[in-house]
């Protein structure tokens, strides 16, 4: 049996007066790729912003192999998310673009990441 990599429990959250999600509850075990399928607007895109830390959910629980991550910033949970339709930074070069992502590395670090996945 797979662990359970991450958990979703009970999460709900509203724009304004408008609720997105509720009481969306899902696993995601570890080492497994997980789809989410639904038409526009129906929470997809709101689901994986807390998950990603971009906001705050109104009510429920966001777990990362068992640690809470309510209270964990960002650039410590480890995940992120790719939108369908990206968008650069259009004043920053390719590199500058690409270490725009790995800022909790030093510069050295960085830089040798940067032109090994250039």
């Amino acid at each position: 049996m797979a662990r359970t990599g991450l958990q979703i429990r009970n999460v709900n959250h509203s724009y304004e007066d408008k609720q997105v999600l509720h009481d969306v509850s899902f696993d995601a075990a570890d080492g497994k790729v997980v789809a989410l399928l639904g038409p526009s607007g129906c929470g997809k895109s709101t689901i994986l912003r807390p998950i990603a830390g971009l906001i705050t959910p109104d009510q429920g629980r966001i777990e990362l192999q068992g640690r809470d991550l309510a209270r964990a910033q960002v650039r410590h949970r480890k995940l992120g998310m790719v939108f369908r339709n990206f968008a650069l930074f259009s004043h920053m070069t390719a590199a500058e673009n690409v270490a725009y992502g790995l800022a909790h590395l030093s510069r050295p670090e960085r830089r040798q990441r940067v032109a090994r996945l250039l």
